[in-house]
């Protein structure tokens, strides 16, 4: 029930009776303003309306009589009125101050909260929001991290851009981000609501371009260059084999980045195929002996080392040079070796795409070129090449097609040799200076 008063007075207020059900007394002078009399003696001032330009009808609580005296609470309603014709919503900038004092204003606070929401409201993945902890704060933007937000100038974000040239794409991920914590907290009221400098940055067009993802190496030009580094006859690069061999798989096998650096001894089966695990299916991947050349150079290379145990299930194929209780993670300082004398930085996707472009050269069946790069084809499920009706024989037959014809677009550039470049890279007579 709801009572309108012209004039709103202490002495009004003092005679309120109580009722069984909570009544409002509505103010004619002050639109909006009311107050709430609840049926246990809590009398309560509030401001009742809509944000300018929409929005559902907003309740504000200023406080009861017990805190406030009649003029304060005006004095408040007044305020909210201004708050919400300017589209502000009070109720929401109260707890954003409650939030500021918890929380506090430095970015990697902000930048914390705001992950931590997005993963309660399932926006980020829990391995996407560790990446974004890890690496996007804690690395990338650490220069950031402790100042105040309020104090993150557009001149501050762009020396700190620039700093990143060398590492592009993570320049671009980490300055999204960025702007996306900026606008987190414009939402809470923490800035202005006019302030992200992040955004201003890329509004500009000050970042770095993308990569291509799309891109291929040029079999004619590029792909003989990229096998000869990948030999290395004189050990020009110095380069580890480990290393080496990892990239050299990559790009006759098609596989994924991840397929291979995690690959481990236990997914090897006899010699004669690799099982990768998808989401709905496992992945069985034919070796011939090109694959083989790569992992018996492996065990060679681990052999009569301690603490080294090739045949052991749990162990990495290619473990860190650096830490060998890890495998390696990170390919991006030597594929900028191999891109030497090309106009683009290899990235390694790349391999992946040239393989499947190799492949249709080939024209091997396209459920083998399907099989062979873990793709499931519309309307097409398996879960291993015997319900593929694929025979094993048969894709292994495809594979060699499609190495062939590596060999036909990169061989031995030397007169009177006929070997391939492979012949030479896992040649231990050829290949001394690797070792």
């Amino acid at each position: 029930m709801t009572v309108e008063k012209e004039n709103i007075t202490p002495e009004l207020i003092g005679s309120l009776e109580l009722k069984e059900q909570p009544y409002f007394i509505r103010s004619m002078n002050y639109p909006g303003f009311r107050i709430k009399v609840n049926p246990k003696g809590r009398i309560s001032f509030i401001t009742y309306g809509r944000i300018h330009f929409g929005g559902n009808p907003r309740t504000i609580t200023h406080g009861t009589t017990k805190t406030l005296s009649l003029d304060e609470a005006i004095s408040k309603h007044i305020q909210c009125s201004r708050l919400l014709e300017q589209g502000k919503d009070p109720n929401l900038m109260k707890k954003s101050k409650n939030k500021q004092y918890s929380i506090g204003l430095n970015l990697e606070n902000i930048a914390m909260q705001f992950i931590f929401d997005k993963e309660q409201k399932s926006e980020y993945s829990k391995n996407y929001a560790d990446q974004c902890k890890t690496y996007l704060l804690k690395n990338k933007l650490q220069p950031l991290l402790t100042k105040n937000i309020n104090q993150i100038s557009t001149e501050l974000i762009t020396e700190w851009y620039k700093s990143l040239e060398e590492t592009p794409t993570a320049a671009n991920n980490a300055l999204q981000f960025l702007s996306s914590v900026f606008s987190y907290a414009q939402t809470l009221n923490l800035i202005d609501t006019n302030s992200n400098p992040a955004s201003i940055i890329r509004k500009l067009n000050l970042t770095y371009p993308t990569i291509r993802r799309d891109r291929q190496i040029d079999l004619e030009s590029e792909l003989p260059k990229i096998l000869y580094r990948l030999w290395d006859p004189m050990n020009t690069h110095t380069v580890n084999r480990v290393t080496r061999n990892a990239i050299y798989l990559l790009l006759i096998s098609g596989l994924k980045k991840s397929d291979v650096l995690n690959l481990k001894w236990g997914q090897i089966s006899n010699k004669k195929f690799i099982k990768f695990k998808r989401r709905n299916n496992i992945q069985v991947y034919p070796i011939n002996e090109y694959i083989q050349d790569v992992l018996d150079d492996m065990e060679n290379i681990y052999k009569g080392k301690k603490g080294f145990n090739f045949k052991k299930a749990e162990d990495w194929v290619f473990r860190s040079p650096k830490n060998p209780s890890k495998n390696i993670n990170n390919l991006r300082k030597t594929l900028n070796i191999y891109s030497t004398d090309i106009d683009w930085v290899i990235y390694p996707e790349t391999f992946r795409k040239t393989f499947a472009k190799v492949a249709d050269l080939a024209g091997i069946p396209r459920t083998h070129f399907y099989s062979l790069l873990g793709i499931k084809k519309p309307n097409y499920t398996y879960e291993s090449i015997g319900s593929n009706n694929i025979h094993y024989n048969d894709l292994k037959k495809s594979l060699n097609k499609i190495h062939q014809a590596f060999d036909k677009l990169c061989p031995m550039q030397l007169p009177g040799i006929d070997q391939p470049l492979r012949h030479f890279m896992f040649n231990n007579n050829s290949n001394i200076s690797m070792l």
